[in-house]
This record gives C-alpha cells, structure tokens and sequence, in this order.
C-alpha cells in the first residue's frame, strides 16, 4: 500500500503507535564504530549536486571560522567535547575536510559555518551559553549517531519549579524514556544528509524567538493544491503567508520546551538528550501531533492518533514532507487491523529489500517503523500477533556477504550507543510496518 502525504492517506492510513510507552526495540547487535559521514551525491537534493567546498578562500569565512575556533581553544569548558572528550579544534577541521562546514544545502542557502557563527555571537534564548549550543553543532554533525530520544531526570530543585508554575503532577513527569523516536529520527537525517539545515534549525531554535522559518512548496506536501492546503490548516502549522505555489511556515516547539531545554543545559548527563535535541525533537512533536505536544510530560493529543504518546505513519510521513521541502510517500508493507492485530504483508521480502536499497544508492537513508509482536517478545496474550510495540529506527547503509544476504547499518536514537548498529535484512524486514521515500524511488 502506497500512501502519498494527501487526504487518501488519512483515509487509508493505519493506526500504529510509533514511540508510544509500549515501545519494544530489539536487542542492539554489534554496534560500528562511526566513521565521518562524506556526504553523498543525492540526485534527489539539488544543492549536494554542487563539488564539495573543502578550503576556506572567502575572506567572510576565514574571519568566522578563526574567531569561532579562537573562542574554542581558549574555552576552560568548551575546549573539549563532554560526549567523547575531542577537542572541538580537531572536529572543526574534520568538518572542513569532509565538505560539512561549508555546506549551504538549507532552506535560505545559509551555511553551517554561518549558523555556528550566529550562535555563537548572538544573544540565545533563556541566556543559555551559545559556545557549549556550537559545540553541540560541532558534536552532532561529526557524529549524527549521538542523537539521543532519552528525556533525562529532572532534578529537585527544578521540579519544584516545574509543579507549583506548570500545575502538572509529579508523576507525570518522571519520566526518562521517551515517544520522540520518529522526531529524533527526523532529526538524525536531517543532521546526516541535511547539515546546513541542521545548523539553520539548532541557530535558529536556540535564538530569543526559539522559532525557525521555513518556506515550502506546496507540492512538497501534496501535487493537489486544495490538499496541501488542508493539511496545513488539519496540522494547525502557523502560516506567515500563502499562496498557491508555497507558504512560509514558522515551526516552534511547545511552551514547555525551553524549561526541557534549561535542565539539560544545566544538569545534563551522557545518554541524555542535548539542548538541540530536546528543541528540535520538541518543534518536530508539536508539528506532527497538531500542535498539542508537551515536552514536560512527553504526551500529546491532536485528532489523528489516539495513543498519548509518539506519532502515527501518517504523521510522520507530513513532517518528513515538510522538512525535505519534497514530496514523500510512506509506503505501508504490513496489514493491521484496528485492534493492533499483524494480519500480514501487503509486499514480498524482495520488494521491500528492493526499495530501500535502491533508495540509499541514490544517496538517501531510509527511516522505518517497526513493529514486534507479542509472541516476539514473549508476552500471553490470546493473539500472539497482536503488536506489543513499535520503534523508528534509520537506516543508512548495507553490507552484502559472499552469499548475496544483506545486513542494514542502522541508527537507532534509543539504544544507548553512539555508533551506528547492524541488523541482517532477514531479521529487520519482516517487522517493517512502514518506510518512506522520495516519489521518485518507489513511484512504479
């Protein structure tokens, strides 16, 4: 079942959890040491068309990245990154080399560089420090694998804080884990194939508007006009203009997202989420769930998923169109009745291996919703094909061995390592609920 980002696809549309508290992931096998990500030429991303821009020959830029490095190494807490003990020098110029600092491939032609600059000399919400919010640039565009869903605990003395202002119960909000798996993900692409965009959005989510600007085509959501449209006004995204080739949106996280965002920048722990995953995790949820997210409590509402917690195929396939800023289609590869029951597959094993590896040659990566079944988790229950739970996981690469059987490298957001995970085609397949691709990849 092909699903394009329209109203078919609400009529059609499945109703899995994805990141709900039932989430059940698979046990991490053989993690990869991740190596720098060179981007790859993407036929589907006109900007990666251009050669890489690996010297600094502007005048503009040479002035930027010396005083940005200059700040670095004369830091006495931000020399050295907290996730891997790295000199952020030596992870600057490694962003040099690969063609990453100089990228422009984001919404208004900015640069990574450029963003790290903003951040760094303009003034950032909350006052949070804008050279430890550069470091973390730095630190997750030389390792996209370090994204991370987990909330993290909240200390004494700010959830005191937090229940007598935000009148939300204790309970409530101890909570570590979290439903953000499609919106780290999200994230992660966006950071492993998009990283000026990445930039664009940590700058511009960390500023005093915590807001970023985005202009769509509508045809990136939909080509029927009058459906991109209703999308818009369903996903309740705020417009600043329309017309009938494009809109200018401005993305924001919910209210509760900059209190998320003030504890990790000052009781951060490793494993936890970053000030830039907590706000653009944050924007991502409240896009998708219709704007009714709630960073404090990890809970959501919005007329389209039923479940408090993460983010249906549906809406998940609207952000991914609206980030891309190009037409996406979710193809849905199992059969689910309404009580959550795995029928069976709507396409073969040779299909699905098909789509995605076709999809990451022509230089994507692939995000896919997974689900297990009770019997595959060892739960009773009177339908051991009733889904326990589903994940989003990313997957960017494959392996082949002698005897033609494929093995997917994988990044998962929620499985306690920094490095990207392998998982035999074999094994992932099966599970796979749903993927979504650019139109060009699976339109036939």
């Amino acid at each position: 079942m092909i699903n394009k980002i329209g109203l078919n696809s609400f009529n059609s549309m499945q109703n899995v959890h994805f990141g709900a508290s039932n989430s059940v992931k698979p046990p991490v096998s053989s993690p990869l040491s991740y190596a720098l990500n060179f981007p790859k030429t993407n036929k589907y991303d006109s900007p990666a068309l251009l050669p890489l821009n690996t010297k600094l020959t502007d005048e503009k830029d040479i002035e930027m990245y010396n005083e940005i490095l200059n700040l670095f190494v004369s830091s006495k807490t931000e020399k050295k990154s907290p996730i891997d003990d790295v000199l952020r020098q030596q992870k600057l110029d490694a962003l040099l080399k690969n063609g990453t600092l100089l990228n422009k491939n984001s919404n208004d032609n900015s640069s990574v560089l450029e963003n790290i600059y903003k951040t760094v000399k303009e003034k950032r919400a909350a006052d949070m420090d804008g050279l430890k919010i550069a470091g973390q640039i730095i630190d997750t565009l030389y390792n996209p694998a370090i994204i991370n869903q987990r909330l993290g605990d909240i200390p004494k003395e700010a959830e005191i804080f937090i229940l007598k202002d935000k009148n939300i119960d204790k309970s409530s909000v101890s909570v570590e884990g979290s439903g953000t798996c499609v919106a780290a993900s999200v994230e992660f692409h966006m950071a492993n194939k998009h990283p000026a965009e990445f930039a664009r959005w940590a700058q511009s989510l960390t500023s005093p508007d915590v807001a970023v600007e985005k202009n769509i085509n509508l045809s990136a959501l939909s080509k029927n006009k009058m459906d991109a449209f209703w999308l818009l006004r369903e996903f309740e995204v705020p417009r600043e203009g329309i017309n009938f080739k494009d809109a200018k949106l401005s993305l924001k996280p919910d209210e509760n997202a900059i209190v998320r965002a003030q504890i990790q920048d000052n009781y951060w722990d490793k494993g936890e989420r970053s000030i830039l995953d907590v706000l653009i995790q944050s924007t991502l949820m409240q896009v998708g769930s219709e704007q009714s997210y709630n960073s404090l409590t990890d809970t959501r509402g919005g007329k389209f998923n039923s479940d408090p917690q993460g983010l249906i195929e549906f809406e998940k396939t609207f952000i991914e169109s609206l980030v891309e800023n190009s037409e996406r289609t979710s193809v849905v590869y199992q059969n689910v009745d309404n009580d959550q029951n795995l029928l069976g597959w709507n396409t073969d094993f040779n299909k699905i291996q098909k789509h995605i590896t076709d999809a990451i040659d022509s230089g994507e990566d692939v995000i896919v919703g997974y689900v297990i079944t009770a019997q595959e988790c060892g739960t009773v229950t009177d339908n051991p094909k009733k889904i326990a739970g589903g994940h989003e996981i990313t997957i960017v690469d494959y392996t082949k061995d002698n005897n033609g059987n494929l093995t997917f490298i994988c990044n998962d957001t929620d499985d306690d390592t920094d490095a990207f995970v392998k998982y035999p085609a074999s094994y992932i397949i099966p599970k796979i609920h749903h993927a979504s691709y650019p139109v060009e990849i699976v339109e036939e």
